[in-house]
């Protein structure tokens, strides 16, 4: 079992290894974000074969970064499970908890220690704890616990020629920079095949003004001649539909003239009735009639009534002003 020192440095160790590997990946990235532009000049200057080696380099960076934030992530595991590692059984055997992120860490470890010093003092101090057998079956992978994308960002293989055609794909439309793809290595991608295809079968807009073409052959202008004038020149000529004329507007139905009279009051119910009565407790008494407050409009076809003379009123109040106004009148 451990002392405390050795955790307590095991302990430090991981933070700065943590610590530095954050650094590294914000260095990394500013450092990827001006080389685009540089690529961007290069296709600029039609230095397009340069442009491609420069972006082979750029996407092994982005490898690089993505394999480091992977790596950063296993070491803050590791810190948080401590206590697993510090109280290792008598047996030797590793616990399932922190296995998967101290073999990662171990097999990157090669790959990052130019940058990350601190990775090979955490295989030194694990290969005292572990044993150097564990360490270098984990360094090997043939635990088989490796994250699979860790090994391909890690990897020393080639970079695939599809791959670096998207990236300068990327950067030149993020830059505006015009640049014509290679059609052999994209042909290898189904999606911009598929696209290619779509493109070459949609007719341009020059194709689409363009009018039908003529049918071939005399038979359609010895038919036009037979048909009274059907076809012209051996164009076909089409039947003029006539357009819909708007229909005459729907006459208003015409309602009858009707006097309204006075109101009439509902009939009163019978105080002989018998009959249970439902719903609210009414009143049956007789009522006063009901009178409507408005006045009738006498109906301007009624002529029972004699019309007014000439000059004069039904009102009284002026017929006495007129009168006033004859006597004043006649004193002048």
């Amino acid at each position: 079992m451990p002392n405390d020192k050795w955790i307590a440095d095991l302990k430090t160790v991981l933070q700065v290894a943590k610590a530095r590997l954050d650094v590294r990946e914000k260095k990394k990235t500013e450092q990827v974000a001006k080389e685009r532009y540089v690529v961007a000049d290069y296709i600029r200057n039609n230095k397009v074969p340069r442009a491609r080696i420069a972006v082979e380099h750029l996407v092994r960076e982005d490898y690089k970064i993505e394999a480091m934030d992977r790596v950063e992530a296993y070491l803050d595991t590791l810190l948080m499970r401590m206590q697993l590692i510090k109280d290792r059984p008598k047996n030797g055997a590793v616990d399932p908890a922190i296995e998967q992120p101290l073999a990662n860490v171990l097999w990157a470890a090669p790959f990052l220690t130019q940058d990350i010093p601190e990775l090979g003092q955490l295989t030194v101090m694990f290969k005292k704890h572990f044993g150097p057998e564990y360490v270098a079956m984990c360094e090997q992978n043939k635990i088989g616990m490796v994250d699979v994308d860790l090994l391909r960002c890690l990897s020393c293989d080639l970079i695939p020629k599809l791959l670096i055609e998207k990236y300068l794909v990327e950067i030149c439309r993020s830059q505006n920079v015009q640049f014509e793809p290679d059609p052999t290595i994209m042909a290898q991608d189904e999606f911009w095949t598929i696209g290619q295809r779509y493109v070459q079968s949609t007719p341009t807009t020059d194709e689409k003004k363009l009018p039908p073409p003529a049918p071939s052959g005399g038979g359609a202008s010895s038919s036009g001649g037979s048909g009274g004038g059907g076809g012209v020149g051996g164009r076909m000529e089409f039947p003029v539909v006539p357009s819909a004329q708007p229909s005459a507007p729907m006459p208003q139905p015409q309602y009858p003239n009707i006097n309204f009279g006075p109101s009439i009051p509902p009939p009163l119910p019978s105080s002989s009735s018998n009959a249970p009565r439902l719903g609210f407790n009414m009143d049956s008494s007789p009522k006063v009639p009901f009178h409507d407050p408005f006045p009738q409009v006498p109906n301007s076809n009624d002529r029972s009534t004699p019309p007014a003379p000439h000059g004069g009123s039904d009102d009284p109040g002026f017929d006495d002003l007129a009168r006033r106004f004859e006597d004043l009148k006649n004193r002048k």
